[in-house]
């Protein structure tokens, strides 16, 4: 459910594993729609052509959290649903998916929850939880989409209201003070079978990623807990397939942030880098197939991501620029390109850490990627 670029990839290693596979998209041009073995047309929220693609699989999937739960819900009779509505629930709703980590005892930001209904003081918000305050839509929202950093009860009172106007939950958190962004990536069976790939570094800038480093400045006590916190997430959510727990390094621990119930942008670097791909894992799991190897292929992976610049030429005119480059290995998702847009990544394996980034960058920028500012003086 889903033709963008993880359904694409996905598409990949079921190619390699004989598993033909069917994408629900909302136009033909989409990126998996391009590859899949055939397309079903239609809306994620369309209950009819749900059931279109329900008719013609055995399982569903997802590579987005932008769906209609109880739609899918009603669709569990007919079809294996993995994730189930019942786990996916904690990645598609923010405000569910924080109580619930709450619930369990698990470290994140202090929090409070507003319905579109609710009247609260925005200045009694910021005097409980401190400013400036991060407000974000409980759902919908993606790649920093949804997500507000305010700094006074002015700002927070308009975000919050125009939040109820459109009807949506608002999840207020605290601003951590954030010394890294880390993720755990995970993989789970029907029957409970558990793999973990090693916790990893990433690089957020305006709310999208832009780079992941294995291990990066990940200590090996941040790895153990990270670990951990993810596998008891995905123990008591009961997920099946990957899931990605974003997480907060800070400066008196770790904090969860936010989870996905699906491969990850911060699990691309399995492709190259690992024995076993999460595109590869997460089919062995909802097929509840036994799981492969999540070990390291090197001391030291990069990935970086591919942008569209200001120019908005295609990557794939740069092609042999980046292939001269021979140890990086791209990525390209066959997107039409414009500034900003996410159109591929670049994973590099070796044995020094500033050789693999290096290296990635430099073939991320032959392939027209504009460097961040926050990044320019390392990737360059």
């Amino acid at each position: 459910m889903g033709a963008g670029q993880l359904a694409r990839m996905l598409l990949e290693s079921a190619s390699a594993l004989g598993v033909e596979c069917v994408v629900l998209a909302e136009s033909p041009g989409d990126a998996a729609a391009l590859t899949a073995h055939d397309v079903v047309l239609g809306s994620p929220r369309d209950a009819g052509a749900l059931v279109r693609l329900a008719d013609v699989v055995d399982v569903v999937t997802f590579d987005h959290e932008l769906v209609d739960l109880e739609l899918l819900a009603a669709l569990e009779q007919d079809v294996t649903i993995a994730p189930s509505p019942r786990a996916l629930r904690f990645a598609v709703d923010k405000a569910a998916m924080r109580r619930a980590l709450f619930d369990h005892g698990l470290p994140c930001p202090r929090f409070e929850v507003v319905e579109p209904t609710e009247h609260v003081d925005a200045g009694q918000l910021g005097g409980r939880l401190g400013w400036p305050l991060v407000i974000k839509a409980a759902t919908g929202g993606y790649d920093g989409r949804g997500v507000f950093v305010v700094d006074d009860a002015t700002e927070a009172t308009g975000v919050l209201e125009n939040l109820a106007h459109a009807g949506v939950t608002a999840l207020i958190e605290e601003r951590v003070e954030i010394v890294a962004e880390l993720a755990a990536l995970v993989a789970r069976t029907p029957s409970g079978a558990f793999a973990a790939w090693p916790v990893v570094e990433t690089a957020q800038i305006d709310g999208v990623c832009r780079e992941v480093l294995v291990p990066g400045s990940v200590s090996e006590a941040q790895r153990i807990e990270g670990a951990a916190l993810a596998q008891r997430i995905a123990e008591f959510v009961d997920v099946v397939g990957v899931m990605a727990v974003e997480l907060f390094a800070t400066p008196t621990g770790i904090v969860v942030n936010e989870l996905a119930m699906r491969p990850h942008n911060s699990g691309h670097w399995t492709q190259d880098g690992a024995v076993t791909s999460q595109f590869e894992n997460h089919l062995r799991a909802i097929l509840d197939l036994p799981l492969g190897s999540t070990d390291m292929v090197a001391k030291e992976v990069a990935s970086v991501n591919v942008f569209g610049g200001d120019d908005a030429l295609d990557p794939k005119a740069s092609l042999a620029d980046a292939l001269a480059i021979p140890t990086a290995h791209l990525h390209l998702y066959g997107k039409e390109p414009r500034p900003g847009r996410k159109l591929g990544h670049v994973n590099v394996v070796g044995t020094d850490p500033d050789v693999v980034r290096s290296t990635a960058w430099q073939a991320a920028r032959a392939l027209g990627t504009p460097v961040p500012d926050a990044l320019d003086k390392e990737a360059r």
